[in-house]
């Protein structure tokens, strides 16, 4: 026995407004600000440390440190990537809005 759709809930509707190309060149540029700022901060953080290598005389304490820097560093480079790959796929998306659709149908 199926059950009766909830009256307050309304079927799909194809009238519904999509995301635009404003909300894309919006989410794009916001993305590309963000990759630029990681893009600083991942510089930032590789002229310190190597400018400032760690120097412990442990070995274990050197290898903390070490893998503290990797991490760091890694992370800020893979921010990077990610606000860049984010802010190109919507800089295309905002391409394939702005063009008109092939067959005429929005």
């Amino acid at each position: 026995m199926t059950q009766p759709a909830p009256p307050h809930s309304s079927p799909p509707d194809s009238s519904r407004p999509r995301h635009g190309p404003l909300r894309y060149l919006a989410g794009a540029l916001s993305s590309g600000l963000f990759a630029v700022l990681s893009w600083s901060v991942a510089r930032r953080l590789v002229i310190h440390f190597t400018l400032h290598p760690p120097h412990y005389s442990k070995p274990v304490a050197q290898s903390i440190a070490v893998g503290l820097k990797t991490i760091l560093v890694g992370a800020s480079f893979l921010a990077v990537f990610s606000f860049s790959l984010i802010a190109v796929g919507l800089f295309l998306l905002l391409v394939q809005a702005l063009l008109p659709s092939p067959g005429g149908q929005p």
